[in-house]
Order: structure tokens, then C-alpha cells, then sequence
């Protein structure tokens, strides 16, 4: 039987607040929940996807792109009118 997954609760807030605050690690996210490092790196990718990026070193830390909007024109609809040959 496989160990149950550890439920980490963090609000999007504060994660969002601490990275524009500053410089923001995953150790620190992990402390913030009290969690392992790797289990919060996973969490981060389930939940965050592609918009967040984790960067190495010295000076690394997370970064968080601002979601896509994409604009679609709504309740566009063309009418073809049928021309009756008289």
C-alpha cells in the first residue's frame, strides 16, 4: 500500500505576494508548509504548470509568469444570404 500524499495547503496569495516581494526558493515555500523540498517542487509543477520557473544556483529562485489571456471575438456568427435568381 502506497504512503498517503501529503496535502499542502498554501494559498496562491501568498505565493504570488512572495515572490514579488522578493527573491523566493522552494526551501522556503517548503518551510512555509512544512514539507520536503522535492515534495513542494512537485506541487509547485502540478499547480503552476509551465508558468513557473525554477532556476538554480547561487542566485536562483522561482519566478512566476503572468497567466495567457487569449481574446476570442464573442457571439460572431456569419450570415450567408441565400440570392434568389429572379
Amino acid at each position: 500500500m502506497p504512503r498517503p500524499r501529503k496535502v499542502i495547503i498554501l494559498p496562491e496569495s501568498q505565493i504570488q505576494e512572495s515572490i514579488t516581494t522578493g527573491r523566493t526558493t522552494v526551501q522556503m515555500l517548503a518551510a512555509a508548509a512544512g514539507c520536503s523540498v522535492p515534495t513542494m517542487r512537485r506541487w509547485l509543477g502540478e499547480n503552476y504548470g509551465d508558468r513557473m520557473t525554477f532556476t538554480r544556483g547561487r542566485t536562483g529562485g522561482i519566478s512566476l509568469a503572468t497567466p495567457a489571456t487569449t481574446t476570442t471575438e464573442a457571439n460572431t456568427t456569419e450570415v450567408v444570404a441565400d440570392s434568389i435568381a429572379s
